[in-house]
């Protein structure tokens, strides 16, 4: 059994998830990007000044940045995913960990959208569960913070605690 009120609520829910999402590619361009670029600017300075001090003669590249003390070498390296910048943290090839930038996207609770059980109920679940998540990128993307988190999932809040943690004095 299919009904025509799942039916067109399912067509309305498609519709608003195409236009949060158009609406967010928009503000990921003129908003979102630049903080980020901002920060990865501010992250890559703040080690830079911490090695310098450190006695590090520091280069930078176009991915990061290499320190050199003596025989050891530092590689911070950048690489780009989608709102996310992921920087490995190589130490004279002994350690290497990753740190990434990522946009803070907490999630948005809905309430159920039909509560008539027929063949779209699965659908309409899913989509709910899109519809969730656009709106909480869209959330996102209008106000957006980072934080940065490793691998194994150490959140940090600020650049200065990243720098603080791998560079201890």
């Amino acid at each position: 059994m299919y009904s025509i009120a799942n039916f067109k609520i399912l067509v309305d829910k498609q519709a608003e998830i195409d236009a949060i999402y158009q609406q967010c590619t928009q503000i990921i361009e003129s908003t979102v990007t630049p903080k980020l670029h901002a920060e990865v600017d501010r992250l890559l300075k703040l080690i830079e000044d911490k090695l310098s001090k450190q006695g590090f003669t520091v280069t930078k590249t176009s991915t990061g940045l290499i320190a050199n003390y003596q025989e050891a070498t530092i590689n911070v390296d950048k690489h780009s995913k989608n709102l996310e910048e992921w920087f490995f943290i190589n130490l004279n090839s002994f350690a290497e960990d990753q740190v990434g930038l990522v946009l803070d996207i907490s999630p948005i609770m809905m309430p159920k959208i039909s509560n008539q059980l027929d063949g779209y109920t699965d659908i309409i679940e899913q989509m709910t569960d899109t519809l969730k998540q656009a709106k909480s990128l869209q959330k996102a993307c209008t106000n957006p913070t980072f934080i940065y988190k490793t691998q194994n999932n150490k959140v940090f809040q600020s650049a200065q605690d990243v720098v603080d943690y791998y560079f201890q004095s």
